[in-house]
């Protein structure tokens, strides 16, 4: 978010299309007490939320939900790196080639272990309607912006 708030147009590394699952907090917190309460017995679960979504369409709904406007262009890698060698120099890193390197793997359930949901305890909370939650401080009037969430 920082970058996205920061930069007029943000970088899309490996052509943004890099998938995850995202998992909000409340819902693993829940995964991990039904684990424990119901003794489930599995080496590897893989906890994973309810919608599969790439790297762009996660900015793409970020922006939305900020109502941001910022160009996403496509960053051949050889700029990647470059960019990533600049940015960890920085006391707060925005990048660094380690996060560079781990955007190239699909971060979803890899199907040779459990899920969450293969053990009967789904994630409910959706993407979208998480970070509307917590996204007030990078809209246009921070915490005074016009859309209220209670």
């Amino acid at each position: 978010m920082s970058m996205l708030n920061l930069l007029p147009i943000f970088p899309l590394y490996y052509n943004g299309e890099t998938k995850f699952m995202p998992i909000y907090c409340s819902d693993l917190t829940e995964i991990i007490y039904q684990v424990i309460s119901k003794n489930i017995i599995s080496k590897t679960i893989e906890c994973v939320g309810p919608e599969t979504i790439s790297l762009k369409d996660i900015l793409k709904r970020l922006l939305k939900i900020t109502g941001k406007k910022r160009l996403l262009i496509s960053l051949p890698l050889f700029l990647a790196k470059l960019s990533a060698v600049f940015f960890q120099l920085l006391p707060n890193p925005l990048l660094t080639l380690d996060q560079l390197r781990l955007l190239k793997y699909n971060n979803v359930a890899s199907d040779k272990y459990k899920t969450n949901f293969d053990i009967g305890i789904p994630s409910v909370c959706k993407f979208d309607e998480e970070v509307e939650k917590y996204a007030f401080m990078w809209k246009e009037g921070g915490q005074f912006s016009k859309k209220k969430i209670i």
